[in-house]
């Protein structure tokens, strides 16, 4: 059967446009913005790979009152007016169109799903597909139409026919109308019955089918929402019209002329002309046929000199993976071979164990070719970690493949999300994806290096991140002993706390209510004991609770409530879910899911354990050495002020750290204009806190919030800090020049993090975006700092030849599990070689301490 696409053009174009806003502002070097045609280009490819239609049209809407204004001389009236930078690229976008030789209409008085309901609906004879984020679209699902549904940003799409509408809101193609005439569309202003939401229009759809027999049968509704019923029944049949969409237009073209044979060469002088020259080669490579898949039992194939291997597997946390088979591409052909073919074939582990090889995640085929007994060479290319460092605000797997303009099938999300849900793995699938994948990651793979090259971040890739994958993937294997008892026992305690919390709390409210549900909270709060927050005033929220301290005995509670609460379900259950059969915890670190470079935990993350607060502290008692082991906790001291003394070239501060000085004193000093010996707690701990924020970029409103002092009194000790350490204050304004001119900072290592937002146009944007060029260079600074003092660890624990091993990176500290016998070696060995780690102007200092558990290392 023929295929045809029909795009909602204004609906994809808005969706590209606040997609890209914030994460991939595009201007051309004249200043014409285009980040919205970019996004719009990358979602039309994603469908035409996944849909591979023989017919494609894109409907706008005209721009001109509709036949629905007649009815209602208030619809669409709430919109807010465009933005400029959008509405120049509705006629960029047109123009893509027509170069790339794919069939737009529009028509006055009607709009886009006017002419996309008319095309679906006279062509039952073709498959037709109907890329929207407008939910209004799937009123027109049938047999013979699809509509393939936005969900977030420029990559996630679920596909929804009949069955897929039905199991997701219990309703009917026909039903969609019913549901807007009930509850109304802000969007569109239309009104439906006041008081009516989703909810409430889903369970009487489920119960009388349609708005006509809701009405039939309004005797049977009782309280309240028939009231409501009664009183908009005009509204709710004008919305019912409103909203249902015109099918019946004669439309000047046939299908004949949607006629789609590939994106045509010609859109290539487009991407030139708007200076998007990445997508030229994307062009290319489309009208290049998939490359054939294909299976064998064996390989003879030792003169692979660019050896790529992806895994077929699941897709979930590297411990849980389960491996089905390999894909390496030669000569234009994907080969496939199952794990059971290459556990036997002698030639496949062979190469592997010989060749330099590329794949898509090393750690995850570390972990996997460990588990299932292979032996391997060397990983030579992480494509995602190049992808990552070539778009710094990419931070997960989806992302990145939009970024190098990789189109797969399916998303990442997508296929992890069904392997969740369905408990039968799709191979099938999955070899769609991996095959896919593999293919323009070969063909890309040359480009990529290219361009961490003229990036300048080829020798952070290649001596920084590409070798850490090892270390990580080694600590990750070895993982950290819990004691699972005392999770039990405090877990316990916690509970117990909580209890008497709650009966606190009933008794404060005089009644027994749900303190989890902000809902009956609110009415307690607000209604019941009268207190006032000010303009939230149904808000339960942590900031507004923080204000209605001392208002009322009952708000310290809830808050201890919530506290206890939260360490309880996400250290307590949250942990205890991940102890595996060796009693052990085995995080995974993510090397490309911050944007300043930072390592990340997950699986569980073990980076958010509270070092400040004593009940979160508490869970690093569950952390342990077994027996005849200790922990060795190595922490970087006030790594970020170094760095900022280092690279603002600030001798004041210089001087104070390689003198040994107390970097708090020395500025209460300055700031105060005191002696050290004057120096209090009080002056020391406002030191510190302006400090620290000015490492953070923190405003003066900032710094009076945290302090709880007058902006005037913060812009005073903001005065004079600048004043003591000039060149920091230079420092800070070249970081924020220089990012306004080029749209990104880098580390010492040239690790750049992208912030679009400098140049924004709403003033908060642009306030936030100079805190993130003040900070990120330090930040990413340390973060590579302690990267490299990582792989320095792993190469002396080989050199000393020791049995220690490194377990955690928590930040700018390192856990090491380390036998009794080797304690002193270690403690030297971990000093010397994290303080030497990187030369600086000033020296660094790494605290030692050690404990039977994480706690006592602490």
């Amino acid at each position: 059967m023929k295929k045809l696409l029909l795009l909602d053009g204004n609906s994809m174009l808005f969706r590209a446009y606040y997609a890209t806003l914030y994460t991939h502002r595009m201007t051309t070097s004249n200043g014409i913005p285009t980040n919205a045609v970019y996004g719009f280009v990358m979602m039309l490819n994603k469908a035409i790979d996944i849909i591979e239609p023989d017919k494609i049209l894109v409907a706008w809407d005209a721009g001109k009152p509709t036949f629905r204004h007649k009815q209602f001389a208030a619809y669409k009236g709430t919109r807010k007016p465009l933005d400029e930078e959008l509405i120049v690229q509705f006629p960029i976008v047109r123009e893509y169109l027509d170069a790339a030789g794919i069939k737009r209409y529009e028509q006055e008085g009607y709009e886009a799903d006017d002419i996309i309901g008319s095309m679906a609906k006279c062509c039952n004879d073709i498959q037709t597909t109907i890329l929207t984020s407008d939910r209004d679209l799937l009123q027109l699902i049938d047999p013979s139409t699809h509509v393939l549904l936005m969900k977030k940003g420029l990559s996630e799409m679920e596909l929804m026919d009949e069955q897929n509408l039905f199991d997701t809101y219990g309703i009917t193609p026909s039903q969609v109308i019913d549901m807007k005439g009930l509850m109304g569309d802000t969007a569109d202003n239309i009104p439906g019955v006041q008081g009516v939401g989703e909810k409430t229009a889903l369970r009487l759809l489920n119960q009388y089918s349609t708005v006509e027999n809701v009405y039939a049968h309004i005797d049977e509704v009782k309280g309240k929402l028939k009231e409501k019923l009664e009183k908009d029944k005009d509204n709710a049949f004008m919305s019912l019209e409103l909203a249902t969409i015109y099918t019946k237009m004669e439309l000047p073209f046939s299908l004949n002329d949607c006629e789609f044979t590939g994106i045509q060469e010609d859109v290539n002088g487009f991407y030139e002309k708007y200076e998007m020259r990445s997508l030229v080669n994307r062009t290319k490579q489309a009208k290049n046929e998939k490359w054939p898949l294909k299976e064998v039992e064996h390989f003879e194939m030792f003169d692979i000199e660019d050896l790529m291997v992806l895994p077929v597997c699941t897709q979930q946390p590297y411990l849980d993976q389960q491996l089905y088979g390999f894909m390496i591409p030669k000569d234009k052909t994907i080969y496939y071979i199952s794990v059971e073919n290459a556990l036997e074939d002698t030639n496949f582990k062979k190469i592997l164990e010989t060749k330099e090889i590329s794949t898509w995640d090393t750690k995850e085929m570390m972990h996997l070719l460990d588990r299932y007994g292979f032996k391997w060479n060397t990983f030579n290319d992480d494509l995602h970690i190049a992808g990552f460092l070539l778009n710094s605000t990419a931070t997960d797997s989806d992302a990145v493949l939009e970024a190098l303009h990789i189109t797969l099938p399916e998303s990442f999300h997508d296929v992890s999300k069904k392997t969740k849900e369905e408990p039968a793995f799709s191979l099938n699938r999955e070899q769609a994806l991996c095959h896919s994948l593999t293919q323009q990651l070969y063909e890309k793979k040359g480009e990529i290096l290219q361009s961490l090259k003229e990036e300048n971040v080829l020798s952070l890739y290649r001596e920084i991140e590409m070798p850490l994958t090892r270390v990580l993937f080694s600590m990750e294997q070895e993982g950290i002993s819990i004691q699972e008892s005392f999770l039990d026992e405090y877990g316990a305690l916690l509970n117990e706390k909580l209890e008497t919390l709650a009966q606190q709390i009933y008794s404060h409210a005089g009644m027994i209510f749900n303190i989890n549900s902000p809902k009956q909270l609110a009415n307690v709060l607000f209604d019941e004991l009268n207190l006032s927050s000010g303009g939230k005033k149904r808000s339960t929220s942590a900031d507004v609770l923080e204000k209605l301290r001392g208002k009322h005995p009952i708000v310290d509670d809830i808050l201890e409530y919530r506290k206890i609460s939260k360490v309880s379900s996400t250290y307590i259950d949250g942990l205890k879910k991940h102890i595996r059969s060796d009693q052990k915890i085995h995080t995974s670190f993510n090397q490309t899911m911050t944007q300043t470079g930072r390592l990340s935990s997950s699986e569980p993350n073990l980076q958010n354990i509270s070092i400040r607060d004593e009940l979160g502290k508490e869970i690093r008692k569950a952390f342990v050495a077994q027996e005849g082991y200790h922990l060795l906790s190595a922490d970087y001291s006030q790594i970020e002020l170094r760095m900022l003394a280092h690279m603002a070239n600030e001798d004041h501060m210089i001087k104070a750290f390689n003198e040994g000085l107390d970097i708090h004193t020395k500025t209460a000093t300055l700031i105060f204009n005191c002696s050290p010996e004057e120096v209090d707690e009080h002056k020391r701990r406002i030191a510190k806190t302006v400090n620290f924020g000015i490492v953070y970029g923190q405003t003066e409103f900032g710094l009076s919030s945290q302090l709880n002092i007058t902006r005037k009194e913060a812009g005073e000790f903001m005065k004079m800090y600048f004043e003591s350490y000039p060149k920091i204050h230079e420092y800070m304004n070249q970081l924020i020049d220089f990012c306004k001119e080029n749209g990104y900072v880098e580390t010492l290592f040239h690790r750049r993090r992208e912030i679009p937002e400098i140049n924004d146009k709403n003033f908060m944007t642009r306030e936030f975006g100079k805190r993130a060029a003040m900070n990120a260079p330090i930040q990413g600074s340390a973060a590579d700092l302690i990267k490299i003092a990582m792989l320095k660890m792993d190469q002396a624990l080989k050199d000393a030849n020791v049995n220690s091993k490194m377990l955690l990176q928590i930040h700018d500290e390192l856990i090491f599990l380390v036998p009794d016998e080797e304690l002193d070696l270690m403690q030297k060995l971990v000093k010397e070689t994290m303080e030497s780690a990187m030369e600086l102007k000033v020296p660094l200092k790494a605290s030692i301490s050690v404990g039977k558990s994480w706690y006592e290392a602490k």
